[in-house]
C-alpha cells in the first residue's frame, strides 16, 4: 500500500506542476517579447517601484498564510482576523508608501521612478482583499483550483502588458501588473466562496504571529537585502543596468522558482503533516530532492551553454551582456536546489527559525561580497556575490537536516551521479545539434533535444542500476507516471 500522504502530494504536485508550466510558459513569453518592445531602462524604472513596493509590504509581513497552512484546528474567526489584519495593513502601507514616492525615489537616484511607484502601491492592497479561504486549498492540498487561479493572472498580466507597451512604453508593465492582481482577487472568490467579515480579535491572532514571527523576520532580512542590492546596482550602473540584472534574475531564477512554487508550496504542508514521522519525511525528502535534481539540473546546464544565443537572437541587441548574469545565476540556482526541499522541511516542521538563520547567513554575504565584487568585476560582481552566499546557506542547511531526520543523504549519491552524467551528455548533445541548427528554431530544438537526451539516460540508469528514480517519481507524481504507464492503477 502507498502511503495516503504521498499520493495525496503526488496529485497536488501534478496540477502544481500544470500550475507552474503554464504559468511560466506565459510569463516567458511576456518576458520575450516584451523585451523586444521596451528597452533595459523601462524595466528598471519599473524594478525599482516594485522593490520599492515590495520591501515595505513584505517586511510588515507577520506570516498569516503560513501559519493558517501550518497549524491546526484554525476556525473561522481566525481567518477573519487574519483577513482583517492584512486589510488594515495594506491600506496603511499603500498610503505610507504614495506619501514617501519622492524619497523613496531619491534613494535609488531616479526622479522618474515616483509616479510609477505611486501606482504600484496599491497592488498589494487589492491583493489583500482576495478570499482568505484560498488557504484551505492550499491545506488541504487542492492544487486544481490554485492552478486556475495563478494562470488567469498570468494570462491577463501578459495581455494587457503586450497590447499596451507599443502606446504606454513602460506604463504597459504597471497595469499588466495591477490588471492580474484584480483578476486573482475576482477568481479567488468564485473558486473558494467566503464572505468575510472584519474582525479585530487578539486571541485568534496570537497564535498565528507566534508562528508568523519567524516568516515576518526571514522576509525582513532578505528584503533588505534585495532592497539594499538593488539602490547599490542603480546608483552604480542607473536603471538601465537594474533592468538588465531584473531581466537576467527573472530567466535564470526559473528553475529556482519552479522549485519553492511547485514543489515547496506542497511540500510545505505534507511535511508538516508528517512531523510525527520521521522515517516517512525522510523518504520524502529525499524522493522531492532526487526529482528536483534530476529535471533542475539539466535545465540549468542548458541555460548556461545557451544563455549567448538566448541573448542574441531572442532578447535583442539592447540586452548585450546580459548572457553573463545569466550564466552566473544559473549557476547560483544549480547549487541553491537542495536548499529548496530543506526550507519546506523546516517550515513544515515548525522550524522556521532555522529559515530566518539561513537567510542572515546568506543575505549578509551577498550584500558584503556585492559590494565589493561589483567595484571590481561591473554589473557580473553582483551576480557573482551569490554563489559564495549561497553555497554557505546549502552547508548550513544540511547541518540542520542531520538534527532532524532519519539519514537523509544515505542513497543519494549514486543518483545524483547519474543525474551530473545525464547532464553532461544533454549539454553536449544540445551544444552539437545548435551548432548545426541556427536560429531561434535551432535553439528551440537543440534544448528539447538536450533534455530527452537526460531523460533517456536516466530511465536507462533507472533500469540498470536500481537508483530509485521510477519509484521517487511514483511517490511524487502519481498521475504522471499513471499517465507513463509506469504504474497500472490510479492511486487509491
Amino acid at each position: 500500500m502507498k502511503n495516503h500522504s504521498a499520493q495525496k502530494a503526488g496529485n497536488a504536485l501534478f496540477w502544481q506542476s500544470i500550475q507552474m508550466v503554464g504559468v511560466k510558459v506565459i510569463y516567458l513569453v511576456r518576458i520575450f517579447v516584451l523585451a523586444r518592445l521596451l528597452l533595459p531602462d523601462d524595466f528598471g524604472l519599473v524594478a525599482i517601484a516594485t522593490t520599492a513596493t515590495g520591501f515595505l509590504f513584505s517586511i510588515t509581513n507577520f506570516g498569516m498564510i503560513p501559519a493558517l497552512v501550518q497549524g491546526n484546528n484554525m476556525n473561522d474567526a481566525n481567518y477573519d482576523a487574519a483577513w482583517t489584519l492584512d486589510l488594515f495593513r495594506s491600506f496603511f502601507l499603500s498610503l505610507v508608501t504614495i506619501a514617501t514616492a519622492p524619497f523613496i525615489a531619491a534613494l535609488f537616484a531616479e526622479p522618474r521612478a515616483v509616479p510609477i511607484i505611486m501606482a504600484i502601491a496599491i497592488q498589494p492592497f487589492i491583493e489583500s482583499t482576495t478570499s482568505i479561504k484560498v488557504v484551505t486549498l492550499n491545506r488541504n492540498l487542492t492544487f486544481r483550483p490554485l492552478a486556475v487561479l495563478r494562470i488567469t493572472e498570468a494570462i491577463v498580466n501578459t495581455t494587457l502588458s503586450i497590447s499596451l507597451a507599443g502606446s504606454l512604453g513602460f506604463w504597459a508593465l504597471v497595469v499588466g501588473a495591477i490588471g492580474g492582481t484584480i483578476s486573482i482577487v475576482i477568481v479567488s472568490y468564485l473558486l473558494a466562496p467566503y464572505q468575510p467579515r472584519l474582525l479585530f480579535d487578539r486571541e485568534a491572532i496570537k497564535p498565528l504571529i507566534n508562528f508568523g514571527k519567524w516568516i515576518f523576520a526571514t522576509n525582513l532580512i532578505a528584503l533588505t537585502g534585495s532592497y539594499i542590492l538593488r539602490i547599490m546596482i542603480t546608483r552604480q550602473f542607473g536603471p538601465a543596468g537594474l533592468g538588465i540584472y531584473f531581466l537576467a534574475t527573472q530567466l535564470a531564477f526559473l528553475p529556482s522558482d519552479v522549485a519553492s512554487e511547485a514543489v515547496g508550496a506542497v511540500a510545505f504542508p505534507l511535511f508538516a503533516r508528517l512531523q510525527n514521522d520521521v522515517q516517512q519525511a525522510t523518504r520524502v525528502f529525499r524522493a522531492l530532492f532526487n526529482g528536483l535534481a534530476a529535471v533542475l539540473y539539466p535545465v540549468c546546464a542548458l541555460i548556461i551553454v545557451f544563455a549567448p544565443s538566448l541573448t542574441r537572437e531572442v532578447l535583442g541587441p539592447n540586452w548585450a551582456g546580459t548572457e553573463q548574469l545569466i550564466r552566473i545565476l544559473a549557476l547560483v540556482v544549480m547549487i541553491g536546489i537542495f536548499g529548496e526541499a530543506a526550507v519546506s522541511l523546516f517550515k513544515g516542521f515548525g522550524q522556521p527559525y532555522r529559515i530566518t538563520l539561513l537567510e542572515v547567513v546568506q543575505t549578509s554575504v551577498t550584500i558584503v561580497l556585492a559590494w565589493i565584487l561589483t567595484k571590481r568585476f561591473g554589473l557580473a560582481g553582483a551576480a557573482l556575490a551569490w554563489l559564495p552566499s549561497v553555497s554557505m546557506s546549502q552547508i548550513l542547511s544540511a547541518f540542520f537536516l542531520q538534527s532532524i531526520l532519519y539519514q537523509p543523504f544515505r542513497e543519494l549519491q549514486k543518483p545524483l551521479t547519474a543525474v551530473l552524467v545525464a547532464m553532461g551528455s544533454c549539454t553536449v548533445m544540445a551544444t552539437a545539434f545548435r551548432n548545426l541548427v541556427p536560429g531561434v528554431s535551432g535553439l528551440i530544438m537543440a534544448t528539447a533535444l538536450g533534455m530527452a537526451s537526460a531523460i533517456t539516460l536516466l530511465w536507462l540508469a533507472d533500469r540498470r542500476y536500481k537508483l530509485g528514480f521510477a519509484d521517487n517519481f511514483v511517490l511524487a507524481f502519481p498521475q504522471f507516471a499513471s499517465f507513463l504507464r509506469l504504474i497500472q492503477s490510479e492511486p487509491e
